[in-house]
């Protein structure tokens, strides 16, 4: 998930705090995920899924 979001933020030329607002997830949430210091539950996986692609 963390490769995934990051190449989906820097194809979409978004920073990390615009990322997030798309997501509808804080900033630091984001940089954990990307730096696979966390994972995103289930449902927000999905959510995510919905809106970087699956």
């Amino acid at each position: 998930m963390s490769e995934r979001l990051y190449d989906w933020r820097k194809k979409n030329d978004l920073s990390q705090s615009e990322a997030a607002l798309k997501l509808k997830i804080s900033k630091r949430t984001l940089q954990e995920w990307e730096h696979d210091r966390s994972e995103p539950r289930h449902l927000a996986m999905e959510a995510v899924g919905a809106v970087i692609g699956r």
